[in-house]
């Protein structure tokens, strides 16, 4: 993270750069290095708006998120739906241990410094309805390695093996070790029950409203969306091409794909998923009746809505060779 940092403020200067990211970047270290103490950059601090581990979250914070009141209101959602937002915030002086080093010395050491951190954390029955369902299939794997223990090992216990109490496994062979010590960890199971639905996010920007934190984090989920359609909807990898410029125009093509359908799905309002808008344009061909006319075989709400932006009409059924050619220059 902080080489990228260093690259952009060589290319824009008097820049202050807002890191948002998921809890693989939430640490002690990375938060101080934006908002602690950012000396190591010329330039002002830094912010970040990070998600974070209720479960794993020490016991003041989890304190916090089961007691006190929630505000719960009806906002509308990206694709346009009335969605529940229920949440709550703080702003509170996070503690940190964080590795510092001294001027002349090349090992670390540890101090305790404490930054201003705004925590906000909401509920989602949608969340809560995945975990208990996720939890469900490790814990049913749980018990039939309890059961059958012989069909386990270390790599295919995983995920499951943090709900068995006593299990162990053999350095050589990656083996369950004593097969018959094995229990399901009911208190486990229970403390995890009592944050299913909760999620948090903080974030150094203590000015920022608890819809702005949401808004702003949930942009992750969409550029994680707009990756996943450039390798299913438009082939980019595996590249099956091997010199640089051939790569280069490959994946040229696949994000100029990637740019013209987001504008088409925003002209759309953005109520259409990408796929179904690919699926409904590769549906719309035709069959010849005779020498000189075709017909038309498929026709839905997305082409109907298609049809209404530019101004096309789709919804001819029959059409002459002439009328085609004419159609594909419009």
């Amino acid at each position: 993270m902080r080489p990228i940092i260093n690259r952009i403020k060589k290319d824009f200067s008097d820049t202050r750069i807002i890191f948002v990211a998921d809890r693989g970047l939430n640490t002690s270290d990375n938060i101080y290095y934006l908002n602690g103490d950012n000396k190591c950059v010329n330039n002002q601090r830094d912010g970040y708006v990070y998600g974070r581990s209720v479960r794993g979250a020490d016991a003041e914070f989890k304190k916090w998120v089961l007691s006190g009141k929630y505000i719960t209101e009806k906002i509308t959602d990206d694709d346009g739906s009335e969605v529940t937002f229920t949440h709550k915030s703080r702003i509170y002086p996070k503690e940190l241990r964080v590795n510092v080093s001294k001027p002349g010395q090349t090992k670390k050491s540890k101090k305790t410094v404490k930054v201003d951190q705004k925590q906000m954390v909401y509920y989602s029955e949608k969340y809560a309805k995945k975990q208990r369902a996720d939890r469900e299939v490790m814990i049913q794997r749980a018990k039939d390695l309890i059961n059958h223990p012989k069909k386990y090992d270390k790599v295919t216990a995983a995920g499951s093996a943090s709900y068995v109490l006593g299990i162990s496994f053999s350095k050589e062979t990656g083996e369950i070790v004593d097969k018959k010590a094995l229990a399901l960890n009911q208190e486990k199971i229970d403390e995890e029950q009592k944050y299913d639905g909760y999620y948090s996010i903080v974030t150094s920007e203590l000015e920022m409203t608890d819809h702005e934190m949401r808004d702003v984090y949930r942009g992750l989920a969409r550029i994680e969306d707009t990756f996943k359609i450039s390798k299913s909807e438009f082939d980019s990898r595996p590249v099956f091409v091997r010199t640089n410029e051939h790569i280069d125009a490959h994946f040229v093509t696949c994000f100029t794909a990637l740019v013209l359908i987001r504008l088409l799905q925003a002209k759309l309002d953005n109520i259409f998923p990408v796929g179904r808008i690919i699926n409904a344009l590769k549906s719309y061909n035709c069959i010849p009746i005779d020498a000189n006319t075709y017909q038309f075989t498929y026709y839905d709400e997305i082409l109907e809505k298609i049809s209404k932006v530019f101004d096309m009409d789709l919804d001819n059924k029959y059409r002459t060779r002439q009328q085609i050619q004419r159609f594909l220059r419009y």
